[in-house]
């Protein structure tokens, strides 16, 4: 019999859905913890969506655009060029409209990127069908690993190199606490908090709000394995060593705080008031120099594009290049790093 065969049968004795399933109970301050950072960063993240939009609004209601031919020419080599002419209110609001549009790119590109790794991670399921067993589903890889994945549908999938790896103890424990991932929809609220951190870039606070999330969400599943009935800390704490000694130093890292937990000490759940706070008065201070500057924000400009124009716009000439770099820039981020070829052994 082969041993990945062997090695699900004796994981279909251990895995038990009546005992690997945590229920979500009151005392898990844990859990309570990480809905509420969850909470704040989606919150956080649709008012600096609101602030986004609500500069916008205002470039347009400041600036006037016609297309009839501009006063404002200027000569350069020959071919003439309209400009635009604006105040120093439409200036500062311009500028806060570019903002507002760079926050709504890069949330919009983050949350293309998270769908488009979801899509590759689907089709790679669908080249080499996993294995269903007893609400989880195993995937042929020698490597150890143990995950929750899926935006919409999360479940749990688990390697043939997990189940030859780990005692019956650490696999129930790592199943419950994958399960509790699964349950909770851990994988979409990481993403949201991912999607709004890239939107807020400007705000080093949004990103240590998002990873508090990540080792909360974490350290609230080791908390609903340890409730399981049937699951110890030491089942834990055997398969985190287990998967960190089979696993590469920089491929996988043990947490402190959860090796604290798991070790029965308490953690203090602390709400990040002063990070939140922090966040809200930047933003607010966005939309209130947008007000304040619109109020005497005047501006206009033809936006003739060349070819079709006698006067082209130059601000519409300048965007052709700046368009194109950024799509080189976006391209060579996504493009994948080729590796070095071994040599051939002799």
């Amino acid at each position: 019999m082969p041993p990945a065969w062997s090695a699900t049968r004796r994981a279909r004795a251990v895995i038990k859905p009546s005992a690997a399933t945590a229920l979500l109970e009151p005392q898990q301050p844990a859990a309570v913890a990480t809905g509420r950072v969850f909470g704040a960063s989606v919150l956080l993240g649709l008012l600096g969506l609101a602030s986004a939009v609500f500069v916008i609004t205002r470039l347009f209601e400041s600036w006037q655009v016609s297309s009839e031919p501009a006063s404002h020419v200027v000569s350069i080599f020959g071919a003439r060029l309209a400009y635009p002419a604006a105040n120093a209110g439409a200036i500062v609001v311009t500028v806060l409209a570019g903002l507002g549009l760079l926050m709504a790119g890069a949330a919009a590109w983050r949350l293309v990127r998270e769908l488009l790794a979801d899509r590759s991670f689907r089709r790679a399921l669908a080249s080499s069908p996993p294995v269903p067993l007893d609400g989880a589903w195993v995937i042929t890889d020698e490597h150890p690993q143990a995950f929750c994945a899926g935006l919409l549908r999360p479940r749990v999938y688990f390697s043939t190199g997990a189940l030859e790896l780990l005692d019956p103890s650490a696999l129930a424990a790592v199943l419950a606490h994958e399960r509790h991932h699964a349950i909770r929809h851990d994988p979409l609220r990481l993403a949201c908090g991912r999607v709004l951190a890239a939107g807020l870039f400007f705000i080093p606070g949004m990103r240590r709000l998002v990873q508090r999330q990540d080792t909360l969400a974490e350290i609230s599943a080791d908390e609903a394995a340890v409730l399981t009935a049937g699951v110890e800390r030491s089942g834990l704490a055997s398969a985190m060593l287990s998967f960190s000694q089979a696993s590469s130093a920089d491929a996988l890292g043990i947490d402190p705080e959860r090796v604290d937990y798991l070790l029965g000490e308490r953690t203090q759940w602390r709400f990040p008031v002063a990070l939140c706070l922090g966040i809200v008065a930047a933003l607010s201070l966005l939309v209130a120099v947008a007000v304040l500057a619109a109020h005497t924000a005047a501006g206009s400009a033809t936006l003739a594009p060349p070819f079709l124009s006698s006067q082209p716009c130059v601000a519409v000439l300048a965007m052709i290049p700046a368009a194109a770099g950024l799509a080189g820039l976006a391209y060579a981020r996504t493009r994948p790093t080729p590796q070095p070829v071994a040599p051939a052994q002799q």
